[in-house]
């Protein structure tokens, strides 16, 4: 089961998934682009089971809800890829109160929600895999993503602290951090993202996703995917706070 897995880098890791010769469940509040991966994803693997389920992620209960329809329709989820998120610049402060909370839901509740709810089956089997999707922000602290950030490390912690408590029950959990992807998120134009691409400052979705699931399958409990990405944290360590006021002067 991939939340958020109708684009991007959660279509990637369904298909990644596809690939290790699972059935697949898409998760999303997208009902066009569900239909869209799930055509795609039943050409590229016509053996497979493809299914979808329009949900909204960030509704109160939303965990309980899909937890409770899996079970309705027979389901058992070997893999959880807790993927669905969203992401704005800006400063926190200045955007709408329900902007944070959204975000919070997505990345916090329903995500711990659904890795008690299903970690406990698979827990029961002593078989199983996680991979929470954070992002190389959850080590940092800048103005601008506040709320993204801080979301993204409690992810990463929370992941860090069921790794131990399920590795000995046969339950794998991996928390992937990556860094830029080559999506359209950032507005950039498509020169400047296939230069940084081929510097590897940017990477695409389908090499995190390769990455991702390589290290939860091997028991990995954190993964930064691409070596540059190190370079970039450990500056991020060294930076001045007379920098990060800069930043912070130009932009909020």
């Amino acid at each position: 089961m991939v939340t958020g897995g109708s684009s991007g880098i959660g279509l990637a890791y369904a298909q990644e998934w596809a690939r290790m010769g699972y059935n697949i469940l898409i998760v999303s509040n997208r009902e066009d682009l569900n239909a869209e991966a799930q055509r795609l994803l039943q050409t590229q693997f016509p053996e497979h089971q493809i299914r979808t389920r329009y949900q909204d992620l960030a509704s109160d209960g939303a965990a309980q809800e899909l937890f409770d329809w899996c079970e309705s329709e027979h389901l058992i989820v070997e893999v959880l890829v807790n993927n669905a998120g969203m992401f704005y610049f800006g400063a926190a402060v200045e955007k709408p109160v329900a902007l944070s909370h959204t975000m919070t839901m997505l990345h916090c509740t329903t995500p711990v929600d659904l890795c008690v709810l299903f970690g406990k089956k698979m827990k029961e089997r002593r078989c199983g895999y996680i991979l929470n999707a954070a992002s190389i922000t959850a080590f940092m602290s800048f103005p601008t993503i506040a709320a993204y950030q801080a979301t993204k490390s409690y992810l990463l912690k929370f992941s860090k602290g069921i790794h131990y408590e399920l590795s000995h029950y046969g339950v794998k959990v991996c928390c992937v951090c990556p860094g830029a992807v080559d999506t359209d998120l950032y507005n950039l134009p498509v020169k400047m993202r296939k230069r940084l691409r081929a510097v590897g400052v940017m990477m695409s979705p389908e090499q995190i996703a390769k990455r991702g699931v390589r290290a939860t399958l091997h028991g990995r409990k954190v993964k930064i995917p691409g070596p540059i990405n190190y370079f970039f944290l450990l500056l991020c360590f060294l930076l001045p706070g007379f920098v990060i006021n800069l930043v912070k002067k130009k932009f909020v």
